[in-house]
């Protein structure tokens, strides 16, 4: 049993930190422009013709910080294509995204070593492509962004 127990454990610590970051399930992450926050992206998953998002609001800040954007400024970019996709609306003109808008934006706080979700909708892009550049308002691109179908 202490044959199997000291590799495993040497095989644990010497196991570099990006491989078990890809085992939490993020795909990317990037930094925010005012260094508060790092934004995971969980998911990029195309299913019947729509990609849903789902993002992770890490504060690093070490205190209460805030996200504010405005979703008209939340797209990607199919560079194959040479398309910009921004979030769907319903019938009625409202963003498909979560958690809804606080007078007209993407705003919520985060404490101090805490996180937040949410997720968005856009069209697909074409059936080919495997990668997209994503842009959140206030935060580095998500360039080159693997999506699954």
């Amino acid at each position: 049993m202490k044959k199997f127990i000291a590799p495993l454990l040497l095989l644990c610590l010497l196991t570099p930190a990006g491989f078990a970051q890809s085992q939490t399930g993020i795909i990317q992450t990037q930094m925010s422009l005012d260094a508060n926050f790092e934004i995971d992206v969980k998911k990029a998953q195309v299913i019947d013709n729509v990609l849903t998002v789902v993002f992770v609001f890490r504060n690093t800040s070490g205190s209460k910080a805030k996200i504010s954007m405005r979703p008209s400024e939340i797209y990607y970019i199919d560079s194959a294509q040479s398309k910009k996709y921004h979030i769907l609306k319903d019938e009625e003109g409202t963003y498909i995204m979560a958690p809804t808008l606080y007078y007209g934006k993407l705003e919520f706080p985060v404490e101090a070593g805490k996180m937040k979700l949410a997720w968005i909708k856009m069209p697909a892009p074409d059936a080919g492509v495997e990668t997209i550049n994503m842009n959140l308002p206030g935060s580095l691109p998500f360039e080159k962004l693997k999506i699954t179908r």
